[in-house]
């Protein structure tokens, strides 16, 4: 994809001016509004919306929405609001898509679009994508010709799922190559960390723009030429975009940070904050389809708490890693061991359990879901006996149910900001909710996710 285009549709005459509110439709949310530094603005004569571009690159590198583009995007997004005032949509997306082709079949493709939402009586997409069709002639760059277009009306779907984020790491003291001296020489630097000077860097770097998070994580630093000598640094992160609660997309800024900013290589770094550059995880694979007491309306059913073997084996496939077949094992048509620890995990949330895959890069103390939470039970949070487990098991347990019910998506626009959607690099169809604690990334795939092993080879 060379061209991509992210944005939002405000529409003046639908927004909401009581304090505190949004409008259903076309209207950005303070929160939403944090999603980006520096946002482009699009209005043309004689229409009644706005174009809001979020995201605007051409491989990866931030350009202006070019005209073309933005001209046509404001062109479609006036018909669909004028249709929408009309009362010629209804609460049918299929619908919609084949009266937007039938309106625009020669200048557009690729047409996909959300859920209808209701503003007052009218109907709108929650979004709508789709690629301009264009020759290489009609834009500045023949490569816009490969293109993505995707924008927003309803600003909950917006803010749950835009994808894009800036994360901005500061440091507690400078250069970051300090922490590269033995014990001594780094705790002796720290003395020089406070707070109020802390705080005021982080403003200047923010530089007047309002951020949807400040996010500081302690760190555990280690002495590079002796492990077990360490320090809790702690490290912040200025935060623009739901997606920048991605531990794994802070952890990646963490890292292009201290690497741009360093003499040493990652060999080195590696030793010094592990934590930083591997990713501490434990994958959650619910057993969403596996129904014990089901129900007319799909909410109220429960699960069955009972994960069959093969969707275990399966689990593993897909999320963890096996070793090597014997020649034994193969003669025999036996699985190997996994080299990624695994565990079942039943949880009181509807009756549902889970197969646990952890990470193929955690260090030996969080190598396995036990060591993380020894005290775990199936207990009430409302129970007196919550009060005999631990404080760090019972915090955990909050972002856990959190994020379960986040990763089964009754309730798609409740989801906290401690919880994130995830979606994989390599398949859009295969998407997680994730949470972190303690520098510890949870998983949890989503209900509505597609994955499969893959058919065993032939022989």
């Amino acid at each position: 994809m060379s061209l991509d285009i992210q944005g939002f549709i405000q529409i003046g005459a639908l927004i909401n001016n009581e304090p505190g509110q949004t409008a259903v439709v076309g209207e950005l949310s303070e929160l939403s509004q944090s999603f980006a530094r520096s946002k482009q603005y699009f209005t043309k004569a004689g229409l009644q919306v706005e174009l809001v571009s979020f995201t605007s690159k051409r491989d990866k590198t931030t350009i202006t929405v070019p005209s073309v583009f933005s001209d046509h995007i404001l062109t479609l997004s006036q018909w669909i609001y004028t249709q929408s005032i009309n009362g010629n949509f209804k609460n049918d997306e299929v619908e919609f898509q084949r009266l937007l082709l039938g309106q625009f079949s020669t200048t557009i493709g690729d047409v996909q679009s959300g859920s209808m939402i209701a503003s007052g009586s009218n109907w709108f997409p929650r979004w709508v994508s789709w690629k301009l069709e264009v020759t290489a002639s009609g834009v500045e760059d023949p490569s816009d010709v490969d293109n993505t277009i995707i924008v927003w009306f309803d600003d909950a779907d917006f803010s749950q799922n835009y994808t894009g984020c800036e994360i901005y790491p500061q440091m507690p003291i400078s250069p970051v190559d300090v922490f590269m001296g033995v014990k001594s020489v780094v705790a002796k630097a720290m003395e020089a960390f406070n707070l109020p000077d802390h705080h005021a860097a982080i403003n200047t770097r923010a530089a007047g723009y309002p951020y949807t998070a400040l996010v500081t994580h302690n760190y555990t630093w280690h002495d590079r030429e002796d492990y077990d000598a360490t320090l809790l640094v702690p490290i912040s992160l200025l935060i623009y975009g739901r997606a920048g609660l991605n531990p794994t997309k802070q952890k990646e800024a963490l890292r292009d940070y201290i690497l741009e900013n360093s003499d040493y290589p990652v060999s080195d770094w590696v030793k010094v904050y592990p934590e930083i550059f591997t990713t501490t995880k434990f994958t959650f694979v619910p057993g969403w389809t596996i129904r014990g007491v089901p129900n007319e309306e799909d909410i109220a059913a429960l699960y069955s708490p009972m994960l069959p073997y093969d969707f275990l084996a399966d689990a593993v496939t897909v999320f963890g890693e096996w070793g090597a077949q014997t020649v034994a094992q193969k003669n025999s048509n036996e699985l190997p061991k996994p080299t990624t620890d695994v565990q079942f995990f039943p949880s009181i949330y509807k009756s549902l359990s889970c197969a646990v895959i952890a990470g193929s890069e955690n260090a030996i103390d969080k190598d396995t879901l036990n060591k993380v939470l020894p005290d775990y039970a199936l207990i009430s949070t409302q129970n007196a006996d919550i009060a005999r487990i631990s404080k760090n098991t019972t915090e955990w347990l909050k972002l856990f149910f959190q994020a379960l019910v986040a990763a089964e998506e009754y309730h798609p626009y409740d989801t906290p900001l401690d919880v994130v959607k995830l979606v994989d690099d390599k398949d859009p169809a295969l998407y997680f909710f994730v949470f972190e604690y303690q520098n510890v990334e949870y998983r949890i795939v989503a209900r509505k996710a597609v994955w499969a092993a893959p058919a065993p080879a032939a022989s």
